[in-house]
């Protein structure tokens, strides 16, 4: 079941290399809040093409809170194509912190929709999987 919303962040592609084999590894930046606190995040995955046509994701990336507080977070998702351009995925998110106000989120795994746009304009919501 799917809980409240722990994450909303903006925010841009910053860098996509194609790989060997058709692999795709992009970079993000963007910032918008978790755990209702203002933060930013960064985030490198690298995908692989599947014969239908779906890319297999995953990544890594840190949220940084504007006090200071650090996020880790591993990813995992799947990225299809939606319209022309545009790329939508969804997956886990799973988050590991030292930081006592955002302890809960070592012990929650979190769901994510994300969309991106052609000109590398995306968004990201984060629920708690309950």
């Amino acid at each position: 079941m799917i809980g409240e919303v722990i994450a909303e962040f903006k925010g841009k592609t910053t860098g996509v290399r194609v790989l060997s084999e058709g692999k795709v590894e992009t970079s993000e930046q963007g910032s918008g809040r978790i755990l209702g606190i203002e933060a930013t995040a960064v985030f490198t995955s690298l995908a692989v093409p599947l014969p239908n046509g779906i890319l297999m994701g995953e990544g890594d990336g840190i949220i940084t809170t504007a006090d200071g507080e650090v996020v880790m977070v591993k990813k995992s998702g799947i990225k299809w194509p939606t319209r022309k351009g545009w790329k939508a995925s969804r997956g886990a998110f799973f988050h590991m912190t030292q930081s006592q106000k955002l302890a809960r989120l070592n012990r929650v795994v979190g769901v994510f929709e994300y969309e991106s746009d052609e000109k590398g304009d995306w968004t990201a919501k984060i629920w708690e999987w309950k």
